[in-house]
């Protein structure tokens, strides 16, 4: 398959998904300047991270700011796991599932540390949805 082929064929896949209510995205930005890629069956599966001035990222699950942690449920861990997927550079992805467990927990606190949100110990209270968010 040449070059030309390849393209068209996955000119012919984004289109078919955005048909389908998919939405095909090649990754945003952190602060520091890191681009994640998504595939198209990822970014189908979960809603898009946008930025707004006033409340900075959001992915469509929650605007707040309450703590959640390790054993937390719903759109707030949601919104967590998105912020993780859609705006850092974090392997493997996250399953947006709302259910705050031990890969969840592992990927905030890998944030934590990265991005110097103390202390680093996986609760996600206010310091950490400020950077999350990037407000």
């Amino acid at each position: 398959m040449t070059i030309g082929a390849t393209h068209k064929s996955l000119g012919i896949g984004v289109a078919t998904l955005a048909l389908l209510g998919g939405v095909a995205t090649t990754g945003t930005a952190h602060a520091t300047g890191s681009v994640t890629a998504h595939s198209a069956a990822a970014a189908a599966a979960a809603k898009k991270c946008t930025h707004t001035k006033s409340l900075g990222y959001y992915c469509g699950y929650y605007k707040g700011s309450g703590t959640v942690r390790k054993g937390s449920k719903g759109n707030a861990v949601r919104e967590v796991q998105a912020l993780i997927n859609q705006t850092t550079s974090y392997k493997p992805k996250l399953k947006v599932d709302g259910d705050f467990g031990k890969n969840t927990k592992a990927a905030v606190i890998w944030f934590q540390k990265k991005y110097h949100v103390k202390p680093y110990d996986g609760i996600v209270g206010k310091k950490t949805w400020k950077e999350l968010r990037l407000k």
